[in-house]
């Protein structure tokens, strides 16, 4: 037997249940654990999913289900809900690019919540596919959710014009 040779014992790990705030707590101490530079993006993969592996020292395992990540507003999406972070990062890039080229937000005239007006973006050819979803502008810097109920602009005036100051 050599002795460099580190026979290390691979035992199979049963995987695990967890649910979507085990996930979002998991993903906030590896942020928290991780040097400056590294956030939760480093935890995406290209299919969109989370490497829940890298995660499974603050889960107790690896999961058997599959978690979803959206590049553009970080949130953390379960399996069945996997297009919406889709969506919503499609839908993103079109309103951040509407903006800057036109200085007006592309929302439904009179919407209360602020809903993205998907044809405006389609007739001027920011977006490409019409999402399944209806989708709204917060009020943290412009970021869309799905959920209505974050949405809309308490204190800003019901106009689609939005000011855009050069630094």
């Amino acid at each position: 037997m050599l002795f460099w040779k580190n026979k290390r014992n691979h035992t199979n790990r049963a995987a695990i249940h967890v649910t979507l705030e085990d996930v979002r707590r998991a993903v906030l101490k590896y942020e928290d654990e991780m040097p400056a530079p590294i956030n939760r993006m480093s935890l995406l993969q290209s299919d969109g999913t989370i490497d829940l592996s890298r995660l499974s020292r603050y889960l107790g395992g690896v999961p058997e289900q599959k978690f979803y990540l959206s590049r553009e507003t970080y949130e953390i999406f379960p399996e069945e809900e996997r297009h919406i972070p889709y969506f919503l990062d499609l839908v993103q890039n079109a309103v951040d690019d509407y903006v800057n080229e036109t200085g007006k937000m592309p929302v439904i005239q009179g919407s209360p919540e602020f809903e993205v007006d998907f044809k405006v973006l389609m007739n001027e050819h920011f977006l490409n596919e019409l999402p399944t979803i209806p989708l709204y502008v917060t009020e943290q810097e412009l970021m869309l959710t799905h959920r209505p109920e974050r949405a809309g602009m308490n204190g800003m005036q019901q106009d689609s014009s939005v000011m855009i100051l050069e630094l």
